[in-house]
């Protein structure tokens, strides 16, 4: 059996830590939980957890939002922003927030292994039973969203 720190709040924390330190942005959750970012301006990335468990962690956020990130942490005009710089950070806020994530849930000595963030290039997928969803949003009032998907990582919550 996993030993392990709740699996709700270590998904908060992961996500505060990683906006905190690359953008000094703070997060919480969402006061509209039926809030979802609109379809047309959707960015959402996904990275496979290989081991202790399986899953996968998909992120979504507003183009708009993820364009003020990168101009934030590249320290560059909207202008000057370009798509690959937008999927690189993408891309780096996941693994960040992912690798925080297991070690915030795991002990302190527990290994994991993880795959690399790719770009949804497709629907942001539906929820289902096997699906944990975060809604949160910055000080600033910008949305993100997180869904833990995979039974055998789900099922941590109720351990």
């Amino acid at each position: 059996m996993l030993k392990h720190k709740p699996l709700y709040q270590a998904m908060i924390n992961a996500v505060s830590q990683t906006l905190e330190n690359m953008v000094f942005m703070e997060v919480m959750e969402h006061f509209d939980r039926s809030y979802e970012i609109p379809a047309e301006d959707l960015a959402w990335n996904s990275l496979l957890i290989n081991d202790p468990v399986q899953g996968e962690i998909r992120l979504a956020m507003a183009k708009t939002f993820l364009r003020k990130l990168t101009g934030n942490i590249f320290s560059i005009d909207d202008e000057e922003i370009t798509e690959p710089q937008m999927n690189d950070i993408q891309n780096e806020l996941l693994n960040t927030i992912v690798g925080l994530f297991l070690t915030n849930l795991l002990e302190d000595d527990q290994e994991y292994k993880m795959g690399l963030p790719e770009l949804g290039e497709e629907e942001w997928p539906e929820a289902d039973a096997n699906t944990i969803i975060w809604k949160l949003m910055t000080d600033e009032e910008d949305a993100l969203q997180i869904h833990a998907a995979g039974a055998s990582l789900v099922a941590m919550k109720d351990e």
